[in-house]
């Protein structure tokens, strides 16, 4: 039988890496890109408000989304230099040109980066869990000096960790020996430059040398891509930190729900006992399971992230790395992978503006008070309850008649769910009473002044 592959087996082929390769190129390219400046932006804009907003009261977990938030935005920054904007000048990833001179640092701080992430989500999960799970134990470690000491420790040894990765790729110079027309022969990269001696040897001879990225002898030796990166790389990157962070996300959530019924089952719904501090502890714990919640949120979003990129690495090492790379699905998955990570550094605003309470508020004060901001909010809220808003209480008088509307018809600030203070239109006693946080019985001192204000207009 003839072994050699047919016409339509080859046009399959041809098509399969076609398509491979435009796939490819719209997730390294435009997507990517996409992705990146608005993920940098809104990164930005978080840390900003992180740390500018909410210097009274800091909770020490800020200092984790904070750290966290700087590396996730310089990865993005590395995958738009290492990925998209070579795709966006180029149209492919390239391997040669002056482009890539920039090359082994950005793959040195990409790594670094990455590093740095899983790290930091990691000791995030170890807090939450001991704040969960052992709360005196979280109490004496968990305080803001020692949080702020640790997060600079992680991140030194996350630089020293990836620091090897410098030496493993370096830019050489290609050569190319062209004797005739239509005729070239490419010589081995090597690290000198021809000279115009060389070029001089024959009439007819000519040598093109460009810059190339090439590995180092230290990345194909095995005993250093054996302990570093199969290793090295397994137990503190990809392996072992993604099976901890499943596990510890699962008590996490396990915790979460225990705890959410043993509220139920110490404060009943039928209880009618004490309202106001049920309600304050209700809010009080509401806001806590969402702040866990958003916290969660953050670590498995990571999590999902990470899978690909270890499954990248764990095939990798299984198949070889040769024969990984040369295959052009592969090379799709490590893209599809890669875009994830992107991805997900790119959502945590989000993340944060829907389930962190304190966040979003921190957002809409500092929008406010900004004019285009507060002129947006007035067209936005105009007319609606969370709003001071004039309210037209018409009054009846004594006979079931209405007084006259331009005299009776008084008009009084009615406060909204951000009440700071309500007053009462109580002359003789001239008391002020101050609302809650929560505005509870917010309805029942509206209904309790509607009525003294009528009673004092009759009487």
């Amino acid at each position: 039988m003839d072994s050699n592959p047919s016409v339509e087996e080859l046009t399959d082929y041809t098509w399969v890496e076609s398509a491979v390769e435009m796939i490819s190129h719209i997730l390294n390219g435009y997507l990517t890109a996409a992705f990146v400046i608005t993920g940098v932006v809104l990164n930005l804009f978080s840390i900003f408000i992180f740390l500018r907003c909410e210097r009274t009261g800091t909770p020490a977990i800020q200092y984790y989304l904070v750290t966290l938030t700087m590396w996730q935005t310089a990865l993005l920054c590395n995958a738009f230099l290492l990925y998209s904007l070579p795709n966006l000048l180029y149209g492919k990833l390239i391997s040669t040109g002056s482009y890539v001179h920039i090359y082994p640092y950005v793959y040195t701080f990409a790594n670094t980066t990455h590093t740095g992430s899983v790290w930091i989500v990691l000791t995030l999960t170890i807090d939450r869990y001991l704040a969960l799970c052992q709360p005196l134990k979280h109490r004496a470690i968990g305080k803001r000096s020692r949080v702020k000491r640790l997060m600079l420790v992680v991140s030194l040894l996350a630089c020293l960790f990836s620091l090897p990765r410098f030496f493993e790729v370096h830019a050489v110079e290609m050569c190319q020996v062209v004797k005739a027309p239509n005729v070239t022969t490419t010589m081995a990269p090597t690290t000198a430059t021809i000279t115009a001696d060389l070029n001089a040897t024959r009439d007819d001879t000519q040598y093109i040398c460009y810059p190339a990225i090439d590995r180092t002898a230290l990345f194909d030796d095995r005993l250093y891509w054996s302990v570093y990166h199969i290793v090295l790389a397994m137990m503190f990157v990809t392996l072992c930190p993604c099976l901890l962070l499943c596990a510890l996300t699962a008590r996490i959530s396990i915790e979460l729900r225990n705890a959410v019924a043993q509220r139920r089952q110490l404060c009943p719904p039928n209880l009618d006992i004490d309202r106001r501090c049920k309600a304050k502890a209700t809010v009080y714990s509401r806001k806590e399971h969402k702040a866990n919640i958003m916290l969660v949120l953050v670590i498995a979003k990571f999590l999902i992230s990470d899978i690909l990129p270890t499954v990248a690495d764990l095939l990798e090492h299984i198949v070889g790395k040769e024969e990984f790379m040369s295959s052009s699905m592969a090379s799709l998955f490590v893209d599809i992978s890669n875009f994830l990570l992107v991805l997900n550094c790119s959502s945590n605003f989000w993340v944060f503006i829907i389930w962190g309470k304190r966040f979003r508020k921190s957002v809409k004060n500092f929008l406010v008070s900004t004019s285009c901001g507060a002129a947006l909010y007035k067209m936005t809220h105009f007319g609606s309850e969370t709003d001071v808003t004039s309210v037209l209480i018409p009054t009846v008088s004594p006979l079931g008649a209405p007084f006259d509307t331009k005299r009776s018809q008084r008009t009084h600030l009615a406060v909204s769910s951000k009440c700071t203070e309500i007053r009462t239109y109580a002359s003789t006693a001239n008391t002020v009473r101050n609302g809650s946080s929560n505005c509870w019985d917010y309805e029942k001192n509206a209904m309790l002044q509607q009525l003294e204000h009528q009673r004092l207009l009759s009487s």
